[in-house]
Parts: C-alpha cells; structure tokens; sequence
C-alpha cells in the first residue's frame, strides 16, 4: 500500500500541493519547462503521497458484523422510533446561535460582484453595453462648417485609435514570438497540477481502502470472539442449570435416603 511521490522532469520529487502553487516554472529554449521548488525545510510537513500507518479509532460498534437489523423483523422500526424519541426531546439550534458556523455569502467583500451574481441568477440583462462609438474614426457631422473644438476632438480620437492599434500590432507579434513557448509552459504546469493532485487522491483512495479493510478485519475478529465467548457464555449457563438440577434431584434423593434412615432407626430402637 505504500506510495512514493512522483518525479517532475528534473528529477526533484514533487511537493504537496501547497507548495507547487509557490514553485517557480522556468522556461526552456525546447519549449518545455523546468520546475525549481522553493521549499523550506525548517517547516515540517506531511507528504501526501507516501503511505502512513493507520490508526483506528475506538469504537463499540461493529457495522460490518452485526446484522442483527437485516436479520430480526421490526427491529429496524423499533430503532427508527427510538431516535425519533430521543431526537423530539433535543431543542432546536437558533442559526444565529454562535454554536455553528457563519453563514456563506458570496462575494462579501465585493458587493459589486454580488450584486452581478445576483442579476445572472435572475436573469436580467446586463446594463453596461460596451461603447463602440469611440472606436470608430468619424468625421464631425457638420462636415467643412464643424467648428475647430469637433475637429479637434476627431483628430485625437484618431491618435487614440492610432495608439491603440499600435499596441495591438505588437502584442500580436509578441504572442506570435512568445505565445506558442508560453502555451506550452502553461500547460506543462496545469498537466503537472494534474498529476500531482491525481497522486494525491489515489493514496487518499487506498488510505481510505485501507482504513475500511482494516475496520473490517477488526471487526470481524471482534464478532467470531464474541461470537465464540457467547457460544462458551451459553455452555457455561447450560451446565450450571444442568449442575443446579442434578443439585436439586440429588439434595431430593438425600432427604428421601434421611427420611428412610430416620424410619429405619425408629424400628430398631422399637425392635430393642
């Protein structure tokens, strides 16, 4: 059941997924990526991927043995009745009693957002519409006769557009130099998040495996024990009902064995 934690490709063992999200991922002229881990070792932690002995709680229930409400009729309609008794005699909990937890409202920091959720969920349309006006180059619409300050705002709506076009043409050719390299990098890091959570989950899965295996092993020596010191309980209270009647018949034969030695002794002291 044991299991190691996987290796990333360069060789260094991965960390647990709290430190992956801090691990620096540097870019290779292949196009694939090198992880570096910034991991401290003066914090001790707990690998998630390496096998822990397990310890099982205490317990005077043996779910995997007792059968005893498959097995007896109506008894499961006793039981159901019994905690519906105990549980009409419990006192509800106020939800603003400081005995549970406070209520999760999304987005609480951000009451625009709320707000935003709250319209989706209703269904109402959205009331910022995107202005397309300033992203067109338009001549005043007086034309020859527009005055100097519509002019003025024409020409740096065209510097604006310009500069915003500009911006465009080099971003382009930045994803068309970097893009293809940052891509690549990017899903090396979401398919090593994968995995690691992937590994994560299988040794959660035989963890949990081996906890139940071991709780049905327990239990299931527990119930062939008790099962056995029932069987000799009930051998033990068969002899002594059985020694308790031999005591009786033989205390019975006793008195009547006295009784006749009581007769014969009144004979002889007659016979003398």
């Amino acid at each position: 059941m044991a299991r190691t934690r996987g290796s990333t490709s360069n060789g260094s063992q991965a960390s647990e997924p709290a430190e992956a999200s801090s691990s620096a991922f540097t870019a290779q002229p292949n196009g694939y990526a090198e992880q570096t881990v910034n991991a401290s070792s003066s914090i001790p932690h707990r690998d998630p991927f390496a096998y822990h002995p397990v310890d099982l709680a205490p317990t005077d229930a043996l779910p995997y043995f007792d059968r005893d409400l498959e097995l007896q009729p109506g008894l499961r309609a006793k039981v159901d009745a019994l905690i519906a008794a105990e549980q009409s005699t419990m006192t509800a909990v106020d939800p603003s009693s400081s005995r549970l937890p406070p209520a999760y409202v999304p987005f609480s920091p951000r009451p625009d957002l709320r707000a935003e959720l709250e319209r989706v969920g209703s269904g109402q349309p959205s009331s910022h519409m995107l202005d397309t006006h300033r992203y067109t180059l338009s001549a005043p619409e007086a034309g020859a006769d527009a005055s100097v300050d519509e002019w003025q705002a024409a020409v740096d709506n065209a510097h604006a557009q310009l500069g915003h076009m500009d911006v465009r043409l080099k971003n382009i050719e930045l994803l068309k130099r970097y893009g293809s390299n940052a891509w690549r990098l990017s899903n090396f890091q979401q398919e090593q998040q994968i995995r690691m959570l992937s590994e994560q989950v299988e040794a959660l899965k035989a963890e949990t495996n081996e906890v139940n295996r071991l709780r049905q092993k327990e239990q299931t020596d527990v119930g062939a024990k008790l099962s056995m010191l029932e069987k000799r309980w009930t051998e033990l209270i068969t002899r002594g009902l059985q020694l308790e009647v031999a005591n009786i018949t033989t205390r019975g034969e006793i008195e009547t064995l006295q009784s006749k030695k009581r007769k014969l002794e009144q004979q002889l002291a007659q016979l003398d």
